[in-house]
């Protein structure tokens, strides 16, 4: 009894083995948060906000042209307006020509990337999407026309993969024909005085800027721009499968519609206009115009680029020096909002041609949610 009374004041005096600690991982210092820039807020803002930016927008658009034509009103007023119709008539039909080559262009497309589709498909496809870009939110023609070609037996990746090649040639096509037109340009002496520009800033422009537009064309080039905008517009990346001549082809057809349209520009200018243009005044327009578009375009603001569209053409034809007399600026946005309400009307034409050239109806758009 003793030896175990020994034992158990031996156990309690001995020292009780302390198990180890589980080991602490090492807590990550919190990097400091990054203060917010103005610049970030505000795009967050309009982002929270698209509708209501929209709206204010085109608001301040509006009243800015008002308060133009208003101050020149007299001048408007006093003009020698003396409509050409047979020019009119004219300029409107080469913009309706231009209207219905963008949906043979795509089916180009199309072709390369595999997919088949007849003309009459591809012009009423076509031309049903293009109708929907006046919804805000500038991606409701891209699901309308994907959608639209899927019924017709195009799949879905290669109509997206049309869709995103056709965007970036028709913009680089519209940015290098104005390029080349600026080899056409004066001197720019009106805004020299107050800029300094050098005298012959047009034409350095053009030809710095020409083979730049070139090289953008080249396939892993342009794959990396295209993947950039579509990471900033939270966009999964696409892949270019075209080579570099497919995109030369592409642009150059995008090209010739610039063309086209920029001679109906023309003529709807010089039915308006009264005064003589310059020798050039065919050149100029058809680079204005291109340009023109590409700036309402990629606005992403408003509905198909209104009032952008309209204010860079109206400062291009001044800053072209296209002698448009009396007030230029205010007879520039003349000329400006009636060659966009004849390129509205011409896209009304074309839809109403396309529907014409055949009897079958195209099959409805499935409702959201329904089969991929």
């Amino acid at each position: 009894m003793s030896d175990l009374s020994d034992s158990l004041e031996d156990t309690l005096k001995r020292p009780r083995a302390r198990p180890n600690p589980a080991p602490v991982a090492p807590v990550a210092p919190v990097a400091p948060v990054a203060p917010v820039s103005a610049a970030g807020r505000l795009i967050g803002f309009a982002r929270r906000n698209r509708r209501a930016v929209q709206v204010v927008v085109m608001l301040m658009i509006a009243v800015f042209v008002a308060i133009a034509i208003w101050k020149s009103w007299s001048n408007l007023e006093g003009y020698q307006w003396n409509i050409q119709w047979g020019l009119l008539v004219v300029g409107f039909l080469l913009l309706i020509a231009q209207e219905l080559s963008f949906a043979l262009i795509w089916r180009s497309i199309l072709r390369r990337l595999g997919s088949r589709l007849d003309a009459v498909a591809a012009e009423r496809i076509y031309l049903s999407a293009e109708f929907v870009r006046y919804i805000p939110g500038n991606v409701w023609h891209v699901i309308t026309r994907v959608l639209l070609a899927e019924q017709r037996g195009v799949p879905k990746p290669i109509g997206f993969a049309s869709m995103v090649i056709e965007l970036a040639t028709k913009i680089l096509s519209a940015a290098l024909v104005f390029a080349v037109t600026l080899l056409f340009w004066p001197s720019l002496a009106s805004l020299t005085t107050q800029t300094h520009i050098p005298q012959q800033a047009a034409i350095i422009g053009g030809v710095v800027a020409i083979p730049l537009l070139l090289l953008g064309l080249y396939p892993p080039l342009l794959e990396t721009l295209l993947n950039t905008g579509l990471r900033l517009l939270k966009r999964g990346p696409t892949r270019l499968t075209l080579s570099y001549l497919d995109l030369l082809t592409i642009t150059l057809l995008w090209s010739l519609s610039w063309v086209v349209a920029g001679i109906g520009f023309y003529l709807i200018t010089r039915s308006i206009v009264t005064t003589p243009l310059p020798p050039t005044a065919l050149a100029l327009s058809i680079g204005i115009y291109a340009l023109g578009w590409d700036i309402g375009f990629l606005s992403f603001v408003t509905p198909s680029g209104i009032g952008f569209r309209e204010l860079a053409i109206a400062f291009l034809l001044v800053w072209g020096g296209m002698t448009l007399g009396g007030d230029a600026l205010a007879i520039g946005f003349v000329v400006a909002f009636i060659s966009r309400m004849l390129a509205t009307g011409s896209e009304m034409v074309s839809i109403s041609v396309a529907y014409l050239l055949s009897g079958r109806r195209l099959p409805s758009v499935p409702a959201e949610g329904g089969g991929a």
